[in-house]
């Protein structure tokens, strides 16, 4: 096995899943991009719990980072091309997506204004009315 990075895109929201023993892991597909020639689908699989646990926490679309063993092979395509195939073992996952952030609910401004007012000095000049 050969032991890399890939960056990418997830396709769809990772899977969750229970082996027989009852460990869980995750499943996921990747797309990554293959300079000129356009994209390649990596297919990923967590079995360590922080791996597993951060993969579960992003979405389709989330920019991603995966490191593990990763076996490289090649599939027929329909119309008879060669397509490579990559199968990676994650063991380690980082995100480049920020995590949406819960909007801080504060007091309401009295006056009705811009939030500034509780600055010092920030009634002292009438902007509008000048």
């Amino acid at each position: 096995m050969i032991r890399a990075l890939i960056p990418g895109k997830l396709v769809a929201d990772p899977q969750e899943r229970t082996s027989k023993t009852g460990r869980p892991f995750a499943l996921a597909r990747v797309s990554v991009p293959q300079g000129e020639d356009g994209r390649v689908f990596c297919s990923v699989i967590c079995f360590e719990d922080n791996a597993v646990a951060r993969l579960l926490q992003l979405k389709a679309g989330a920019s991603v980072a995966l490191a593990g063993a990763l076996k490289v092979s090649t599939w027929q395509a329909k119309d008879g091309t060669v397509k490579p195939s990559l199968d990676l073992v994650a063991d380690e996952v980082a995100s480049t997506t920020p995590r949406p952030r819960k909007r801080k609910e504060g007091p309401i401004d009295p006056a009705g204004g811009h939030g500034f007012n509780d600055l010092p000095g920030a009634g002292d000049i009438d902007w509008m009315g000048a």
